[in-house]
């Protein structure tokens, strides 16, 4: 074989190897610091599982402002990215909702969207000439399966974030949403979770919300314990909402053995108790104590309840009658201490981006103990400045609003909730089981389990109105005042899917884009310096390539 033969032979096989090779072999690099373009190992397992295609129907499309573009854009990369480890197919397909060209058309296709519980967001848009105009936007995708729908809603409106900040912040969030959608499509067995009852705690119409919204991802169910000592053991966490009475030693063995083998349990409990028929009728009641027996187990866990009450500057607010004793009544609001916003930590998956939440006569939480084997991360705290009410006290609307805020309030960020998650010891270690609980042998230390504990039971707790139609249910967080939706709800679903996350999704609500901004001030000071630099700079670069190129040919051909 002539050389030109076999140089070109094995050309033709290098190049069928690196054809063969880069086939076979699939990786990618992300360069970027806090690695956004990559998926965690959760993320790349759980779409290697799809059972069948999905379709990704995204509802950002048509004439967007930059954020709303940026945004877009995003979630068609995530979207290609998650496909890319997908076993089964996942397509894209834009929809634009401003796409019909009469007003009635567009506002009969809001509406159809509305019903669906895709909201729509209007957003102010610079253009052309410095006008600026409103356009109704709606940031969401469905994920589509043969069987089912699943709505995401890529960026949700705050009081706390907007423009740049807030894309940024909806950017970080779009894995989480669309793995956790399609975890749910693709779930084969059902989870459960349930609501203990039995000890006075709140009845189902009261929590109806929370179950609505935890009926998602769980079956949700009710009842007593018994004695009975596996009842528990088929659910994923159980969920302990603001009992008034006392638990029994039976009750309290059967949680414990629970937490033992590795359940998880959301506690939502109150240390102190007031009337609120007194207040609303009298003005005042009596605040006393509340046990429910459960001090010791808490204790021993690592968390202590205090007998309290906690009032806040930074407060929702309360319509009081102002008008005289003789004068028609006169309703204005007032902010109400009793019942703080709590700010959520950015630190955690439950609470991170998480809207503050409100509480109603909340206690405090003192972490205790010297368990150094369990992990404790503080979830919900007040502002800095807050005043601790201290059992038995008597709480007094008139001079809730007499009080001189700078001397009052002297107390800074007082927990309210707290995430615990280790290995826990048992509060029945060297006891005996109580008598007539039925159960072979005693667990002394935990395997890993996780529980949430919260200082105040109305944090999950929905109001109930009376209509001419009859009882209507006010949404979980509704602030009548001001019209706002808290973060209620979204603290009970986030603390039930962190308690019983086995695959490491809720982590991915954790992760971090770094939003880059440019100085203004400093662009604006260095405008002229840096556009004569980008003009000038190339045309004296290709001055001094040409003239050195032209001299060494000369130097090479002229002699």
């Amino acid at each position: 074989m002539k050389l030109g033969n076999r140089v070109i032979f094995c050309f033709v096989v290098v190049v069928a190897l690196v054809l063969v090779f880069t086939k076979t072999l699939f990786f990618r690099l992300d360069l970027t610091e806090e690695g956004r373009y990559s998926l965690s190992k959760a993320s790349k397992s759980l779409v290697a599982e799809m059972n069948e295609p999905l379709t990704v129907k995204l509802y950002l499309d048509g004439d967007l402002d930059a954020n709303m573009l940026r945004l877009r854009r995003a979630t068609e990369d995530m979207v290609r990215e998650l496909n890319m480890y997908a076993s089964e197919q996942l397509m894209i397909e834009m929809y634009n909702p401003n796409r019909a060209t009469t007003d009635e058309e567009r506002y009969e296709e809001y509406a159809e969207l509305e019903q669906r519980g895709l909201r729509g967001m209007s957003v102010t848009v610079r253009e052309r000439g410095g006008k600026m105009s409103e356009q109704v936007i709606f940031p969401w995708a469905e994920i589509c399966s043969s069987r089912d729908t699943m709505a995401v809603c890529l960026m949700q409106p705050s009081v706390q974030k907007s423009g740049e900040a807030a894309v940024n912040s909806a950017i970080a969030d779009l894995e989480y949403l669309f793995v956790d959608a399609i975890r749910i499509l693709n779930r084969k067995e059902v989870r459960k979770v349930a609501f203990i009852e039995g000890h006075g705690e709140l009845s189902e119409e009261y929590t109806y919300d929370a179950s609505d919204a935890l009926s998602r991802y769980f079956q949700v169910d009710r009842g007593v314990i018994g004695t009975d000592a596996s009842i528990l053991d088929d659910y994923d966490a159980i969920i302990i909402a603001k009992p008034m009475e006392r638990y029994s030693e039976i009750d309290k063995f059967v949680i414990d053995q629970y937490i033992m083998q590795g359940g998880s349990v959301l506690w939502l409990l109150d240390g102190a108790q007031m009337s609120n028929d007194m207040l609303s009728e009298g003005g005042t009641t009596p605040l006393i104590a509340l046990d429910v027996n459960l001090s010791d187990m808490l204790f021993r866990y690592g968390v202590r309840l205090t007998s309290t009450v906690v009032e806040d500057m930074q407060c929702a607010y309360m319509p009081v009658n102002v008008a005289r004793p003789t004068e028609e009544p006169r309703f204005e609001p007032i902010p109400w201490f009793y019942m703080p916003l709590l700010q959520g930590s950015p630190y955690h998956p439950i609470t991170k981006t998480l809207q503050a939440v409100k509480a109603d006569f909340a206690s405090g939480i003192e972490i205790v103990g010297d368990t150094a084997g369990i992990r404790k991360e503080v979830l919900l705290i007040t502002s800095n400045a807050s005043h601790v009410h201290v059992a038995p006290s008597e709480i007094d609307v008139m001079g809730a609003i007499n009080i001189e805020p700078k001397e009052y309030f002297t107390t800074q960020y007082v927990p309210i909730a707290v995430a615990l998650e280790g290995r826990f010891e048992s509060i029945y270690k060297h006891r005996m089981a109580p008598a007539g609980v039925k159960v072979e042998k005693i667990i002394d230390k935990s395997e890993f389990a996780r529980m949430v504990v919260v200082a105040d039971g109305d944090i999950i707790r929905n109001d109930i109105e009376q209509h001419r139609d009859g009882l209507m249910l006010v949404p979980l967080g509704y602030d009548r005042v001001t019209r706002q939706t808290h973060g209620n709800k979204d603290f009970i679903v986030n603390s039930l899917l962190y308690l019983t996350d086995d695959e490491g999704v809720m982590q991915l609500r954790n992760r971090r884009v770094d939003l880059r901004l440019l100085n203004r001030a400093v662009v604006e000071s260095q405008r002229d310096m840096w556009m004569w630099i980008n003009t000038l700079l190339p045309i004296v670069l290709l001055g001094v390539f040409g003239g050195v190129f032209y001299w060494r040919r000369k130097k090479r051909f002229v002699k």
